[in-house]
């Protein structure tokens, strides 16, 4: 079996590599369990093709596959794909590929294509639904506003999810826990970005600036800061959309908005109620582009400028 694993859910790879490992009979993992650095192609191919000695299963792992780092060499090295035989499972890891590359539409007819990207920040249904998952892998109770709060308390970032659920479980030992147990063991990672949302809305420049030098003097990772925020003006347009287009029941709005809590609605609506669409369209553009200018380099002193910005729009004049 050969498969392409391709994504920027390092956690959800993990999981499929361990799958995969769980396959080799332990006692046999030092012959039939390999690892190889993606400039090690030749190495990784000639092992991946040569039958275990044990008769059984043999995984070979080729990482940090991006192949754009591959050419003309590795092209003709990957010929040999047809020759790895069925008891061997090799799998290519990537974090992203160009589909457009002749090396890949070569190496897809032969490997099983598996994209597992991280969960859009934004999407908190998917991020519940994701701790509740890991939950239920480790037979971990959790009432449904509690999950609630984890995926706003830790995001999409579900491998510090599985450490805090982890913790939970030990912490548990079987109970049920509720959301005020939950706060004390898991802390809110994001609630101070939430917090500076709700002042640029508000156009609060004297307290966005208070924020933001909080965050940055705490070392608060600057895509958590801007993922925050895209993911709250993001939910406040989409409300406001919905609203001025005539949607008003509390439930289509939720599934319009994709809330998975029905009830937030109530307050959601009271936050756009005096709130621009258009200004709630540029602040979303402008903390977009901040996300681009941050994965190219961009340092803390750079949000400022762009963060108050965007507080300017909603500035009651």
């Amino acid at each position: 079996m050969i498969v392409l694993l391709t994504g920027d859910d390092q956690h959800a790879i993990q999981e499929q590599l361990n799958q995969y490992k769980a396959e080799i009979d332990f006692q046999w993992l030092t012959l039939c369990y390999h690892r190889f650095s993606a400039d090690h192609l030749d190495r990784a191919m000639s092992v991946a093709r040569t039958r275990s000695l044990t008769g059984g299963k043999k995984l070979v792992i080729v990482e940090n596959c991006h192949l754009k780092q591959w050419g003309m060499t590795e092209l003709e090295t990957l010929q040999q794909l047809m020759q790895v035989p069925e008891s061997t499972i090799l799998v290519f890891v990537a974090t992203n590929i160009d589909k457009r590359l002749k090396i890949y539409k070569h190496l897809v007819k032969y490997a099983k294509l598996l994209e597992l990207p991280l969960i859009p920040p934004w999407r908190t249904d998917l991020i519940e639904k994701a701790i509740s998952t890991e939950a239920e892998k480790i037979h971990l109770r959790l009432s449904p506003d509690a999950v609630a709060y984890l995926a706003v308390a830790i995001g999409n970032d579900i491998t510090r999810a599985a450490t805090e659920l982890r913790k939970l479980s030990i912490y548990a030992h079987g109970r049920k826990l509720k959301l005020a147990e939950v706060k004390e063991l898991v802390p809110c990672q994001t609630q101070n970005s939430l917090q500076l949302a709700a002042a640029m809305r508000q156009g609060e420049s004297n307290q966005v600036l208070q924020l933001l030098d909080d965050l940055l003097s705490r070392a608060e990772p600057l895509m958590v800061i801007v993922s925050t925020l895209i993911t709250q003006f993001r939910t406040w347009l989409w409300v406001k959309s919905a609203i001025v287009s005539g949607v008003k029941k509390d439930s289509e709005l939720a599934q319009l908005c994709r809330i998975s809590n029905p009830h937030r609605i109530y307050y959601l609506r009271q936050e756009v109620a005096n709130t621009s669409i258009n200004a709630l369209a540029k602040a979303v553009a402008m903390m977009l582009d901040l996300e681009m200018s941050i994965k190219r380099g961009a340092e803390g002193k750079d949000l400022l400028p762009a963060i108050l910005s965007a507080s300017r729009l909603f500035k009651v004049v």
